[in-house]
């Protein structure tokens, strides 16, 4: 594989090859550009995470015009310094990836559902009310995704129909669904906390 030193000019004037190939950065050891058949150029990294003989991984660090060459070379220097730690940052990565997919919100609210609201009296009438609020709302997302802007918009949707009563319940229900998520640690942290419902004459929601 070649090794040049990689610039903007140098990456925007790449051949297409007739199959991928990768230059390697003859600055940052490790670190290249692999271009493809059909143009695309994407930053990798390639380390080890053991000595000499461990095997090669690669990290994708994402694609040339998304991501800039100054971008990437940082970002490579992370996954090095991660290396040294004795981290696997491609491995974090597929991980981080799995969570995302294996986290989704109603996944996640049928299982809260089912361990603790099935014994609790009004149980029924609040997974009514989080399936038709939050549920629809977030459907198909991963919990992962959610942030304290999800929340506010899903409480002032209900102010603006005029049900102050229903927004009120609602936050207090998405609260506790997210503290269980953090009990179970599935998240660290609840997008929901420091949101307050705010009772005016015009609708309002605060973080």
């Amino acid at each position: 594989m070649p090794r040049v030193k990689l610039t903007k000019t140098v990456i925007d004037a790449l051949p297409t090859p007739p199959s991928d190939i990768v230059y390697w950065d003859a600055a940052l050891p490790g670190f290249g550009v692999k271009v493809t058949p059909k143009g695309r150029k994407v930053f990798i990294v390639l380390y080890r995470t053991g000595g000499a003989g461990a095997k090669l991984r690669k990290y994708t660090i994402g694609p040339y015009g998304q991501v800039t060459l100054h971008q990437a070379r940082t970002a490579a220097q992370k996954v090095f310094a991660a290396r040294v730690d004795g981290r696997d940052p491609a491995a974090e990565k597929r991980e981080k990836k799995r969570r995302v997919v294996a986290d989704r919100v109603a996944d996640l609210l049928e299982r809260f559902i089912d361990q603790r609201l099935s014994q609790n009296r009004s149980g029924a009438e609040i997974a009514r009310l989080l399936r038709r609020e939050m549920g629809k709302a977030w459907a198909g997302r991963s919990i992962h995704e959610i942030g304290k802007r999800d929340v506010v918009e899903v409480i002032s949707a209900i102010e603006q129909r005029g049900a102050p009563v229903a927004a009120n319940k609602t936050l207090k229900s998405i609260k506790t669904f997210l503290r269980w998520c953090v009990g179970r640690a599935v998240i660290d942290q609840s997008p929901a906390e420091g949101c307050h419902y705010l009772q005016r004459k015009s609708p309002a929601t605060g973080c």
